[in-house]
């Protein structure tokens, strides 16, 4: 007769056993879900629909039109891949969105345009929201009254690389 300890043990072993599987089950599980939530190194977008745009040169002027551009998200940076121009820097993904905001300013030969952007892609469903605004001044400084100003509201769906 074994006593009731030795024959416990094996009953103990067990029961240890499933926890820790359970808790490894459960830490792989929060791991995913953190993985999941990270920004693509890269990817390639295709996206498409409505564009509104106000233009204050010296009144206001509206516009709407469609849109169809690419861009690509690469090292936590967003560019539109025909033009070059960098839509958002610093890229984050939370919840599921994708976030980049960038400010920059473009010397031209008789001025310069500083220009903000923003730009929210939900990644389930591929809904984007691009935000441009800009100024434009004489001369080589973004300072005094802007002689334009110009506001872009591009929203529309995007395709990924995987679908175009």
């Amino acid at each position: 007769m074994q006593p009731y300890g030795a024959a416990a043990a094996p009953c103990a072993l067990r029961e240890a056993n499933v926890f820790f599987r359970l808790l490894v089950a459960a830490q792989l599980m929060s791991l995913h879900a953190f993985a999941a939530d990270e920004l693509p190194k890269d990817l390639l977008l295709h996206c498409e629909d409505q564009m509104n745009a106000v233009m204050d040169v010296p009144g206001p002027q509206s516009r709407s039109a469609p849109f169809s551009l690419n861009l690509r998200l690469k090292d936590g940076s967003i560019a539109d891949t025909q033009t070059g121009v960098v839509e958002g820097e610093e890229c984050t993904q939370n919840n599921g969105e994708i976030k980049c905001e960038v400010t920059r300013q473009y010397l031209l030969p008789n001025s310069i345009i500083k220009r903000h952007s923003s730009v929210v892609i939900n990644r389930s469903t591929r809904a984007v929201t691009l935000w441009v605004e800009s100024w434009d001044y004489q001369g080589r400084e973004a300072s005094g009254t802007p002689t334009a100003h110009m506001r872009v509201l591009r929203t529309g769906l995007c395709r990924d690389n995987a679908l175009f």
